[in-house]
């Protein structure tokens, strides 16, 4: 854990970031909740569970020495991400396809080496499958947290409807993310 000052100061920025409704310092309770409802996710797969995933970004926050969670509208969303939100991949690490930013959509249309899988989601044609392909949603970087190497992760449904309960928030288009730092 982080001193109290540090972990203040750290809310206070978060909760200034367009988007965030709010912030809290999570206990080993909570963590540990989490930690319960994401291996159970990862068993019952992804695609109806017709397909394997790993939420990679979530153990990688919950390694962190300090755990945040935000509740968040759609206005965060609309944030610029350095990297894909989903990916696929295979047991070899290749990317074989990808969930695209709305501004990515229109250049990947003019793309002949991927298929769309609906509005936003494309797979890459010259990418050879080396195994059995899982679904994987990685961490992100917190810009407004990168002197901190601040890092998020998107939780599964039942973790994310456990937390708006514990902390009675509601509303259309709200979610949850995690944020790890470690000690700065």
């Amino acid at each position: 854990m982080i001193n109290m000052g540090i972990e203040e100061d750290i809310l206070r920025r978060l909760k200034s970031v367009n988007g965030v409704i709010d912030a809290f310092v999570l206990k080993q309770e909570d963590i540990d909740k989490i930690r319960e409802y994401e291996i159970q996710a990862e068993k019952n797969k992804a695609a109806g569970g017709m397909m394997d995933f790993i939420n990679e970004g979530v153990w990688e926050v919950l390694s962190k020495s300090s755990v945040f969670l935000i509740f968040i509208d759609e206005t965060f969303s609309d944030r610029k991400h350095g990297q894909s939100l989903t990916l696929m991949k295979d047991p070899s690490g290749n990317i074989l396809g990808k969930l695209l930013r709305k501004d990515e959509i229109p250049t990947y249309q003019k793309r002949n080496d991927v298929i769309f899988m609906g509005e936003d989601f494309i797979i890459f044609t010259n990418v050879k499958t080396q195994g059995k392909p899982y679904f994987v949603i990685p961490a992100q970087e917190v810009e407004e947290l990168k002197d901190l190497k601040g890092i998020s992760a998107s939780l599964c449904i039942p973790t994310d409807l456990f937390f708006k309960e514990k902390y009675n928030m509601k509303g259309e288009n709200l979610g949850t993310v995690i944020i790890g730092i470690d000690k700065p």
